[in-house]
């Protein structure tokens, strides 16, 4: 299937597992053959911190990986990773909720 969507020209594939927030994790051999399978670019995303990121990407088990959570939360992600500095804790009471709370009030660290 995946060889079919890279011969149809899709750009890329984005592989969620959400096994770290309690879901059934994907299968590596599954994950592995998807990645195999697709000759474009491969995005992981779920439960990736930046040591295992880099295990990942360095696996070649993905070409990108993606975060999502941690960047609302986090709005230095980014120099948070790089610095080994620890990531606020989202507040998940405001995750798809109408306004700004929790979406744009996370402190950066230099705050």
């Amino acid at each position: 299937m995946t060889k079919k969507l890279s011969d149809l020209g899709l750009v890329y594939l984005h592989l969620v597992d959400h096994s770290a927030m309690g879901a059934p994790p994907v299968p590596a051999d599954l994950k592995a053959k998807l990645r195999a399978t697709f000759a474009r670019t491969f995005i992981a995303v779920g439960g990736f911190d930046a040591q295992s990121a880099e295990k990942a990407l360095q696996a070649k088990e993905a070409d990108l990986i993606a975060f999502g959570r941690p960047f609302i939360s986090n709005p230095d992600l980014v120099a948070r990773l790089k610095s080994g500095a620890p990531l606020s804790a989202p507040d998940m009471g405001t995750f798809c909720t109408p306004g700004e709370k929790g979406y744009t009030d996370y402190p950066a660290l230099s705050q």
